[in-house]
């Protein structure tokens, strides 16, 4: 099959019959949600502590990419690129980053178990544009 040619309305070629449809933010949301469910019962095999790792990551990641698609909906729909949005993603970033440091280091919750949780967003992610190109 041939790419389509660019144009500047159509940086990545005009959307022929074999494209996707628009990724559905919600839909991510609930994949997100129902990983990270199963990952904490699937995890409470091993340890509570590492279960409990899994939720919380998954969680922080569920209100993280929240948050960001808020961001990122401001910006690009709406066409804000005020220094506001630049500093609330910063902002949104560097409290992520404190969250987990307070997490495994404060409250010792379990790291592997905590990443597991914390990559559930993008086996989502993932599965939505799967999902989206097969025609779901």
């Amino acid at each position: 099959m041939e790419t389509p040619p660019e144009t500047p309305d159509a940086p990545l070629g005009d959307a022929g019959d074999d494209a996707g449809e628009v990724i559905s933010i919600r839909r991510i949301q609930v994949f997100n949600l129902v990983l990270t469910t199963v990952g904490t019962l699937v995890g409470l095999w091993l340890s509570r502590r590492f279960a409990l790792g899994v939720l919380l990551g998954g969680l922080v990641m569920a209100a993280n990419f929240k948050v960001m698609a808020a961001v990122l909906r401001s910006v690009f729909l709406k066409g804000s690129t005020s220094p506001v949005n630049v500093g609330l993603y910063w902002v949104k970033f560097a409290g992520l980053m404190l969250l987990v440091g307070v997490l495994v280091v404060k409250f010792r919750v379990d790291a592997i178990g905590l990443l597991c949780g914390l990559g559930a967003i993008f086996i989502a992610i993932t599965m939505e544009a799967v999902l989206r190109l097969i025609g779901w």
